[in-house]
């Protein structure tokens, strides 16, 4: 079926992948050796990668600049260190922050010898550079079918502050409860389904796949005959950044 104007579909088959032996990583835009000139980034949202860490493995000790990161558990835990003296272990139901600022090294491990580290790993462009770096892990809010649950914002809308003109929130739907989008005219608005399958303007999601709204003006319900989760990204307007869809 035709999709409304301004509305783009992106498929689970067409994200990056990454395998060794012990990640397996998706990528909704272009990140490390993998490129796709078409999904570079979406304005400020420059990574949302799908990790799956083997038990007592993981990212060693490496530095990021000039990035605001969410660390989003889905089964198993993350332990993270850093070079500030910050310690954590995540686990589903928390979300870990991460300002790397002007400057920060970290590790980012699976402190488990039996379960698999699934999470969802989130980068945004900073709108100020060299800020001082800055670690938080936060418990979620419960929250229902059908209501979204703000995980960070820039625009004081709740969750963790962060120093970018977007809101990421996080919603499920269920058989019986539809989970309205928020609009946003004038906006862009980008919806990764990250379980399940679900169907909004006809177009049925599975898992890994998203909707890409460019003018925010598109009314967005998802429903399902089952079960299934969503990220959803409020941001900013096009501008003239290389390579912004």
């Amino acid at each position: 079926m035709e999709l409304p104007p301004g509305l783009s579909v992106r498929r689970d088959a067409g994200r990056g992948r990454f395998a060794n032996a012990w990640l397996d990583a998706r990528f909704s835009f272009s990140f490390g050796d993998w490129h796709d000139a078409d999904w570079l980034r979406f304005g400020p949202l420059l990574a949302i990668n799908e990790d799956l860490v083997r038990p007592g493995t993981g990212f060693t000790m490496h530095a990021h600049r000039d990035l605001e990161i969410l660390m989003l558990p889905r089964s198993g835990r993350i332990e993270h260190r850093d070079s500030e003296g910050g310690h954590a272990v995540v686990a589903p139901g928390d979300l870990h922050f991460m300002r790397a600022g002007r400057g920060i090294r970290h590790s980012q491990m699976n402190p488990s010898n039996r379960e698999v580290d699934h999470h969802f790993q989130i980068w945004l462009e900073p709108r100020t550079r060299g800020l001082d770096p800055a670690v938080r892990t936060l418990q979620l809010p419960a929250h229902g079918a059908g209501e979204w649950v703000v995980l960070a914002s820039g625009r004081g809308s709740g969750g963790v502050a962060i120093d970018t003109d977007a809101d990421v929130m996080l919603g499920r739907v269920e058989a019986g409860v539809p989970l309205g989008v928020p609009t946003a005219p004038g906006r862009r608005r980008y919806l990764h389904l990250m379980r399940g399958i679900a169907k909004a303007v006809g177009v049925v999601l599975a898992a890994g796949d998203a909707l890409a709204d460019h003018d925010g003006n598109a009314d967005l319900v998802l429903r399902t005959d089952s079960s299934a989760e969503a990220l959803f990204f409020d941001l900013p307007p096009k501008s003239n950044e290389p390579g912004a869809n």
